[in-house]
């Protein structure tokens, strides 16, 4: 019994050091808030990566990229349809949040009220093709965005 709690406690350190480690900053020196985010990548027989934005260190939102037709992530009883992305924002900050693929492609969540999930936006991508993520804070016509993250469709 101690033997199965000691092993469970290292990998729950185990799986709390590989997010610590997908966590990072990005900011210019322009005195606005910083952006940082976490990284939620693929796990086995996962089709999602996720990145959770915050702004001034207070969640605002999450992108998600969807490899696969799949579950309800949005909670709407909507499922995904796969290679596509969505937006959520949680915070009532007056800020919106997008997710973008370097195809154009955009999911966002721009001029609604939070929390709210933007309509999957989706189109068939040729499989196993690796493809660019960004997540955005937006408001108006200002926007600041994190560094792209690989994504496989």
């Amino acid at each position: 019994m101690i033997r199965k709690t000691l092993k469970a406690g290292a990998a729950c350190m185990l799986a709390l050091g590989a997010v610590a480690a997908t966590q990072a900053t990005a900011q210019a020196d322009d005195g606005k808030p910083k952006l940082s985010y976490v990284l939620r990548p693929q796990v086995a027989q996962s089709p999602y990566t996720g990145v959770d934005i915050y702004y001034g260190g207070v969640y605002a939102g999450t992108g998600i990229w969807s490899q696969d037709p799949g579950g309800d992530i949005d909670g709407n009883g909507n499922t995904d349809p796969g290679d596509a992305l969505i937006a959520y924002d949680g915070a009532a900050d007056g800020l919106g949040v997008e997710a973008r693929l370097e195809t154009g492609r955009v999911a966002s969540t721009r001029g609604h009220g939070s929390p709210y999930w933007s309509p999957w936006a989706s189109g068939d991508l040729a499989e196993g093709s690796k493809h660019s993520m960004k997540v955005c804070v937006v408001k108006g016509d200002w926007e600041s965005c994190l560094s792209a993250v690989s994504v496989t469709a």
